[in-house]
């Protein structure tokens, strides 16, 4: 403050000011979320030396504690503690409004009775009386359904945040052919996907297929193969149910032009025709030019302009906690482009990773030899239905 030092966090939350003045400095910094919130992040007065660099970790509360502070007037006094979460359905992590959540005593003595709250819009509750010090049951209910109930103990002032799920619903199934709209004949290996989840198949020989494990719902189903016309239909799929479908393909004149043959070596791709290199594939050499000005694979995956890839930052579930946290969108399917993401998978050394957004920010650059980009296609005879979303797969030296 006072001077003309300005900076921006990166992912990891870390921040270079250079050229700062010698002298006793304020250092403050802001965030559109923390406004949103109603909470002003502290400022520290830091002693700054010539020729010296200053470390300087700068926090605001945790969410326990904003909430303490919030329910601190709705109190009716001493010996009770704040509770506060989301809830959600267990199958598609969406937010339930108008849900309630009930806070109970375990041992029913003393004449402690029962807490009720509703979620707001956004699936989100608060309760700022409950009882402290005994043990509670909090649950959710919507209707005939209920979910999975947690066991707290508070201490009288505390604040917890505890999020919910609701067994609102169950995946279901779908079945069917892919068959040739003018003999009849089966079609094998036209790849059959769920648009808007992660499920895509091949059908087999006799043209059949399976997807599993879908969410209830109306759904678009695309069925693509080299010798035919793409294909999308409109599928209903309710809980526990399994729906069989078949899929009739038209063919389709295909005109080829211009077509370059490329070749794979054990040092990446290149093309024979000696035109440019191709955007989908990035050697060791073009990351060491990069290096200068990135800090993570994703940025190099930014850098690639590979046909069709987007990289974004979005909000996700987290698929353990089941928190609404941070995380990094690499999409490369022609279905992707909405609002959601259809995440690519991501492979490291041929195995494909449990936890890719994890990997592409934490995977140092420095070791990479090659990243190559595969469509859906491509990814799916690599790695199987579970690249049914394309993917991107990183070498290392």
């Amino acid at each position: 403050m006072g001077t003309s030092s300005l900076a921006e966090t990166d992912a990891n939350g870390v921040f270079v000011l250079a050229g700062v003045p010698a002298g006793a400095h304020w250092v403050s910094f802001y965030h559109e979320r923390l406004q949103q919130l109603g909470v002003s992040p502290p400022s520290r007065q830091v002693e700054f030396r010539a020729g010296q660099t200053v470390d300087v970790a700068l926090a605001v509360p945790s969410e326990a504690t904003l909430l303490a502070g919030w329910c601190l007037a709705e109190q009716p006094g001493a010996g009770f503690a704040a509770i506060a979460g989301f809830v959600s359905d267990s199958l598609t992590g969406v937010p339930l409004p108008r849900a309630i959540v009930r806070a109970e005593a375990i041992t029913r003595t003393g004449g402690i009775q029962p807490i009720e709250a509703r979620t707001d819009d956004s699936g989100y509750f608060r309760i700022c009386n409950a009882r402290a010090d005994v043990d509670i049951r909090l649950q959710a209910h919507f209707g005939q359904n209920s979910g999975r109930s947690i066991e707290l103990f508070l201490p009288p002032g505390a604040a917890t945040v505890q999020d919910l799920v609701l067994f609102m619903t169950a995946e279901g199934t779908l079945t069917g052919y892919v068959r040739d709209y003018a003999t009849g004949e089966p079609v094998s290996g036209a790849v059959v996907s769920v648009v808007g989840t992660r499920a895509a198949t091949l059908s087999d020989a006799s043209g059949r297929f399976v997807l599993a494990d879908l969410p209830p719902g109306r759904h678009l189903v695309n069925t693509d193969h080299i010798a035919f016309e793409e294909r999308t239909d409109s599928v209903t799929i309710f809980s526990e149910e399994t729906v069989d479908i078949e899929v009739s393909m038209a063919t389709e004149a295909l005109e080829v032009e211009g077509l370059v043959v490329t070749a794979r070596t054990r040092f990446g791709r290149t093309s024979l025709a000696g035109d440019a290199k191709r955007a989908d594939f990035i050697s060791r050499e073009e990351i060491d030019v990069l290096l200068p000005r990135v800090t993570a694979t994703a940025d190099l995956l930014r850098n690639m302009n590979a046909p069709g890839m987007r990289v974004r930052e979005v909000y996700q579930q987290d698929q353990i906690t089941g928190v609404v946290v941070p995380s990094l969108c690499v999409e490369v399917s022609r279905r992707s482009g909405g609002e959601g993401c259809v995440p690519a998978a991501v492979a490291l050394n041929g195995i494909i990773v449990p936890f890719p957004d994890q990997v592409l920010r934490d995977l140092d650059p420095n070791i990479i030899d090659r990243i190559e980009i595969l469509s859906p296609v491509d990814a799916q005879f690599q790695f199987g239905s579970i690249a049914g979303n394309g993917a991107v797969s990183i070498y290392t030296r």
